[in-house]
């Protein structure tokens, strides 16, 4: 199975190269020649991807020149796709990134995955709704569920199950001293 950080590159390579290759569909429309020749570079750069393993540098040799064709050819036009802010691409990679690491995993896996996330959500929410809930326990809550989630990320399972454990007794504790407070 492939590792987290070569998930990482691919997702942000596909990431990038799924903005641009719809802006440049859109810019070429009626152009049947630039049409075949993104339809060429995103196959290229996709089957790269979709290597066993994957062949990261073609697949951004491919994205590259998307690059350098939309700047040579769209370079003012008005819906021409920036470069995200660090914290927005590192965002949208971590969504590519999920969905490339889950399809990687068996189906009894991905489902128990399911089971855990499902689990998580309604034991956050139950517990952000529990009367009496001050800010430091919603926060410590918020944290937790945080980690749990990111355990999901990851694909380790007992960890999630582990930290949805201890976001259920910050609940528990906050939720007695509350009352005897």
């Amino acid at each position: 199975m492939a590792g987290l950080y070569e998930i990482w590159q691919r997702a942000e390579v596909s990431r990038r190269l799924d903005v641009l290759s719809g802006f440049i569909a859109m810019c070429a429309a009626g152009d049947d020649d630039a049409r075949r020749r993104l339809d060429q570079l995103v196959a290229g750069a996709h089957a790269a991807l979709s290597a066993s393993p994957p062949d990261l540098l073609l697949a951004s040799d491919h994205l590259d020149e998307l690059v350098w064709w939309a700047d040579t050819e769209w370079a003012d036009h008005p819906y021409r796709p920036v470069e995200a802010r660090p914290e927005e691409a590192d965002r949208q990679t971590r969504d590519y990134s999920k969905d490339l690491r889950r399809a990687a995993l068996p189906v009894d896996v991905r489902d128990e995955m399911g089971r855990i996330e499902l689990s998580l959500q309604v034991r956050f929410l139950a517990l952000c709704r529990q009367p009496g809930v001050d800010r430091r326990m919603r926060q410590d809550v918020f944290y937790v569920a945080g980690r749990a989630s990111m355990a999901l990320d990851l694909g380790h399972l007992e960890a999630a199950e582990r930290e949805i454990r201890r976001m259920e007794q910050v609940g528990a504790v906050r939720s007695r001293e509350s009352r005897r407070g």
